[in-house]
Formats: structure tokens, sequence, C-alpha cells
């Protein structure tokens, strides 16, 4: 499927400091993000590939995932997405970015297998568009599973970022980050990039 969905112009705003992430909660209704993990969970899941050669590395990551390509039933995620990117970018990043162009993914972790990431850094094969930012959108009540943190490390010293069920968290993706074992429950995200034109 080969598609790109624009980020929606918005001017930037200058912050004052780079921030290893930014985290809002306030982007869906408890009942949508209800609905979008409906709509995956009646989808068929894989287990998650790495590296280069697509491979199932157990060691560096145990997780599953359903694709929530756009359309009919998803657009409206899309969309909010997207308009979430554009005002959070526009305060804290400033990056160029133009939009999505893959599917985004639902990601399942489960506790039962220690569901993790190890660290890694999210970069596109040669010859596809930059990711330039990373978006973890939780769909988890975290009351639901133990362990799963989101580690982001900028600075040499990793932060954790918001567990809240609800909670769109957005970062660069050349940041070196990871998820922890989950050790309880199941954890679910959506999990997409935003790309754009190479850093300069």
């Amino acid at each position: 499927m080969i598609f790109h969905i624009g980020v929606p112009p918005m001017p930037p705003i200058p912050s004052a400091n780079p921030e290893a992430f930014v985290s809002r909660s306030d982007f869906f209704k408890m009942e949508e993000v209800d609905r979008i993990n409906e709509l995956a969970f009646a989808k068929p899941s894989r287990p998650v590939v790495v590296g280069p050669d697509d491979k199932i590395d157990p060691e560096g990551n145990i997780s599953h995932v359903r694709h929530l390509p756009p359309g009919q039933e998803t657009n409206w995620i899309y969309q909010r997405v997207l308009h979430a990117v554009a005002e959070l970018n526009a305060l804290h990043f400033q990056f160029d970015i133009t939009g999505i162009d893959e599917p985004m993914y639902h990601v399942t972790y489960e506790g039962h297998e220690q569901g993790h990431y190890n660290w890694h850094i999210d970069a596109n094969p040669p010859g596809r568009p930059r990711r330039k930012l990373a978006i973890t959108f939780q769909l988890t009540d975290p009351a639901d599973y133990e362990g799963g943190e989101l580690d982001i490390n900028m600075t040499g010293t990793p932060v954790s970022a918001p567990r809240t069920k609800g909670a769109l968290i957005l970062f660069p993706a050349i940041h070196i980050h990871r998820v922890r074992p989950v050790t309880k429950g199941t954890r679910s995200a959506i999990v997409t990039w935003v790309v754009g034109p190479p850093f300069r």
C-alpha cells in the first residue's frame, strides 16, 4: 500500500529548550481509545520483525503487531493524530515534516512472554523518506499491566514517558529508546512515524 497523508500546516512556536519527548492526553476521548483497540483486535496479529533483514529477534523484541491502514473505519484516527503532531511539533520541535506514509502499528506486549523492545532508534531503510518523529499512543490502563515502560534517552540519562491511557507521546525518531519487559498483563499502543526531508 502506497500512500502519504499530510500533516496540516502550523507555524512554528519556538520553545526554550529541546525535550526528550512531549505528551498530551486530551486528543482522544476514552471511548475513542477503546474503539481503536476494538478495531485492531478484530484483525490478525503477527510477531514483530526487526532489523534490515526483517527477522524475529526474541532478544531484541517480543511483541505482536496488527496494522491499521487508512480507510473508512480509521481515517478519523489518522486525522486526529496528525493534527496533534502538527500542534506538538510547532510548539516543541519545529521539524520540517510532511506526513505519515505507512500504516499505523497496533502493538501488544504480553506479560506471559516478557514482551519488550530493547534499545533502538527508528530508522527507515535507504531510499525511504526519513523518519523524523516517532509517536506512541498509550491504549491500556496502567493498572492492567506491570512493566512495559517506554524509556527515551536523549542525553545519556533515560526518562520514562507517561503510561496514562490516552497519552500521545511524540519524540525525535533519532533518540534511542526501549520498551521494558511487561511482567504482568498486556500493554497495547499505537506506534507510527512522521517523515520529512533529511535533517540539514
